[in-house]
């Protein structure tokens, strides 16, 4: 009877559950072999085509071996005259496009000195052009990759001889003066012939050097240096027009090295607010921004100079600046009165800086444009110079602690021609903070420059 029990139930089928976890098990070993073999997929492609690229890097290599020194240049690298190699080159191979990038360029060995002759115990070498340097990298054409990249040096048979021809030495460096690598210069002069139209990207010192360029005495060199996020800076023309360029177009001499040096930096912003006196919006205000660095005089031309008008709300952001000190001018209505920061704005790299315009309708506000100093110390008794204008005889001027109201009152007031008033100011029982100027004119009318002075403690 027993074994007739165990009989009868080791013929009872699968359970739903039991069916249900074998399918999960079945489908997780399925999905992992398909991912394996996806992988794998991946792997090999990738294999393939790093095979591939490696090959056509050797090809062009040896391409390149093959070809006389002086015609090792590419279109439009950095030696000239230009050579008849592509720069970027797509080749198809097995179903697949690849970009073959080639850069050659020449090498200042230091074993005999360098262009700047700053190394110790060596000369100045006036022939910085050694050897030239090659460097091709090749990647899937449209994508960001690299899939093979080879360097090699190249000597010529022959040694150094002088020549007719000059050498650019070219520095890019920030605001700080600090080096910028990988700017990106082109240099052209469209008056010789063959025209010289170079590019090449700046090294970890943030300089290159372009040697054997013909001569030419007329300023016809021209230099433009750019790098994504950053400034642009370039020489300029002299022209019949305006021929006083602070920064010309250069000469290259014979057997003599021209060095310039530009500056960039990253780009910044402005988001500016036009207010009245009681902090009120002022909607769609036109006016002129523009910087203090000039690129020619007499007549001046500013490098930025631009007309905006605020929205509705009186607000506007100004976008890719460069770091500068910029003026809000040409108010298309009502009255400038203050702007905070004050004027002129410093704007430095990399940052975006919230401005404020206050405007007055009332033609009598006083204004103030300028403020010496713009900090104290506790305990001592300092003079505070303002530049405005509309400021009277009688106006009076105080300090106003903005965390607490508390207000310091100037004594001995003078005010010169109504543009300028000086104040003396009792800090004794001052504390530090940041406080806000204000003027009040015998009318009632009144100007603040706010969170514009600084008491700090000894």
């Amino acid at each position: 009877m027993e074994g007739h029990n165990y009989i009868g139930r080791s013929k009872q089928g699968f359970t739903l559950i039991e069916v249900l976890i074998d399918f999960m098990i079945v489908s997780m070993v399925a999905v992992a072999i398909v991912a394996g073999y996806a992988a794998a997929f991946k792997s090999i492609n990738l294999a393939k085509a790093k095979m591939v690229a490696v090959t056509l890097s050797n090809e062009r290599m040896e391409m390149i071996r093959n070809m006389p020194y002086d015609d090792l240049s590419t279109q439009h690298g950095s030696i000239y005259p230009p050579g008849n190699m592509l720069d970027d080159e797509v080749i198809s191979r097995s179903g697949v496009e690849f970009n073959v990038h080639t850069v050659i360029s020449y090498v200042d060995d230091s074993f005999d000195g360098n262009a700047a002759g700053n190394i110790a115990g060596k000369p100045k070498d006036l022939y910085p052009y050694d050897y030239k340097k090659v460097e091709i990298v090749v990647g899937k054409s449209g994508r960001n990759n690299q899939l093979a990249k080879l360097v090699t040096n190249v000597s010529a048979k022959a040694a150094e001889t002088p020549s007719d021809t000059g050498i650019l030495n070219f520095c890019v460096i920030d605001n700080s003066d600090n080096p910028v690598p990988d700017a990106g210069v082109h240099v052209t002069n469209t008056v010789l012939s063959p025209p010289v139209d170079i590019t090449i990207t700046t090294g970890d010192i943030g300089c290159v050097l372009i040697p054997k360029l013909p001569p030419d005495q007329h300023n016809n060199y021209h230099v433009v240096v750019t790098k994504n996020g950053y400034s642009t800076a370039s020489t300029y023309p002299r022209t019949s027009q305006n021929p006083n360029a602070l920064q010309p177009d250069v000469d290259i001499i014979v057997q003599q090295v021209t060095g310039i040096t530009l500056t960039i930096d990253k780009l910044s912003s402005m988001a500016i607010s036009f207010v009245d006196s009681t902090g009120v919006p002022v909607p769609e205000v036109g006016f002129l921004l523009q910087g203090t660095k000039m690129i020619y005089n007499n007549p001046d031309t500013f490098k930025y100079s631009q007309t905006f008008t605020s929205d509705s709300a009186g607000l506007i952001s100004v976008p890719n600046l460069e770091f500068d000190d910029y003026k809000i001018k040409d108010i298309s209505k009502m009255n400038l009165i203050s702007t905070s920061p004050l004027q002129p704005i410093r704007l430095l790299s990399d940052t975006n800086l919230i401005v404020t315009v206050t405007l007055s309708s009332s033609n009598t506000n006083p204004a103030i444009y300028n403020i010496t100093p713009l900090n104290g110390i506790v305990g001592d008794n300092i003079s505070i110079t303002v530049d405005g204008k509309n400021i009277d005889t009688g106006a009076s001027i105080k300090l106003i602690n903005r965390a607490t109201g508390a207000e310091i009152a100037g004594s001995n007031i003078e005010v010169l021609a109504r543009t300028k008033l000086i104040a003396d100011f009792n800090l004794a029982g001052a504390v530090a903070a940041i406080y806000d100027l204000v003027i009040t004119n015998t009318n009632g009318e009144s100007v603040t420059a706010p969170n514009i002075f600084n008491i700090i403690n000894p």
